[in-house]
């Protein structure tokens, strides 16, 4: 038994001298590769011990090194667990000093800005921080997919408070956005929209900015459980009973019964349909 347990002993020894002196020969393109793979399935040690392996190999101030400084910023700051949000802060600081206009500093400067706004559980996020820290990467990164996601969850905020004034400028600054439709987030600004219709009870709005929702919304050709049942639901309703609009309301409810045949709110439909009838009906006198 002793011997057994020897032998398991030496092969350990083995297996973590052959892993190290992998690391050692890899490039750190290599391993930065085979970290983000690691942090990917939640093997968190492993990429920071393969960033950490990197990042003295690279030259100072290269792509290569900021590449290894994100990863490493990226894991301390969302891992779960042990977290280490100081180093994380520090990390993103140090990409933004190094390289103010490279693209890893944009979302570096996103990266802060997130962590100010998702606090642990119980916790409340400062709003008026957050809503300054995303204000900063819009202003600092306007062109950059950085600075569009940070306007995103700017506008998010804004609508999630129910505040009249704080819906009315947001549906200011996402009404000109979505003037625009080559940006990026076109949809989800169209959902924002949406939303804050419904707190200005402006329904015609609502519904005209959900079909545009529907409209933008970007199909995962890969994924093979998208489906649309519940926005032509959606769509359907908020036209028959908040726009009075039956045209609209018989469009989404036919392509539920036509494309989702199965589903479970097909027969509230067929319904429905029969109900806009009879209303018309009653209405015409016939």
């Amino acid at each position: 038994m002793h011997r057994l347990k020897t032998l398991a002993f030496l092969s350990l020894l083995a297996c973590v001298a052959g892993c190290a002196k992998q690391q050692q020969t890899a490039s750190p393109k290599d391993l930065i590769a085979a970290a983000w793979i690691n942090y990917s399935l939640g093997e968190f040690d492993q990429a920071v011990i393969k960033l950490d392996s990197a990042l003295p190999q690279t030259e100072p101030s290269s792509d290569l090194q900021l590449q290894a400084l994100y990863g490493l910023a990226t894991t301390w700051n969302l891992r779960r667990p042990g977290e280490d949000p100081d180093l994380a802060r520090e990390l993103y600081q140090k990409i933004i000093a190094t390289a103010p206009n490279h693209d890893l500093a944009a979302w570096s400067q996103l990266g802060l800005a997130r962590m100010i706004h998702l606090v642990p559980v119980g916790d409340e996020p400062d709003y008026d921080q957050v809503l300054k820290a995303y204000q900063e990467v819009i202003d600092k990164y306007p062109r950059h997919l950085a600075g569009t996601e940070a306007f995103i969850y700017k506008m998010a905020i804004l609508v999630s408070s129910l505040d009249e004034k704080k819906t009315r400028q947001a549906v200011a600054e996402i009404e000109e956005f979505v003037k625009h439709p080559e940006n990026t987030f076109i949809g989800p600004a169209w959902s924002l929209l949406a939303v804050a219709y419904t707190t200005l009870n402006q329904p015609e709005k609502r519904l005209a900015a959900e079909e545009e929702s529907l409209k933008t919304t970007e199909v995962d050709p890969t994924n093979p459980f998208t489906e649309f049942a519940w926005q032509y639901w959606n769509l359907a309703t908020i036209a028959e009973f908040e726009c009075g609009d039956f045209d609209t309301a018989r469009i989404y409810y036919n392509r539920l019964i036509t494309e989702y045949p199965t589903d479970i709110r097909v027969y509230g439909a067929q319904q429905a349909l029969v109900r806009m009838d009879g209303v018309e009906k009653d209405i015409c006198g016939d």
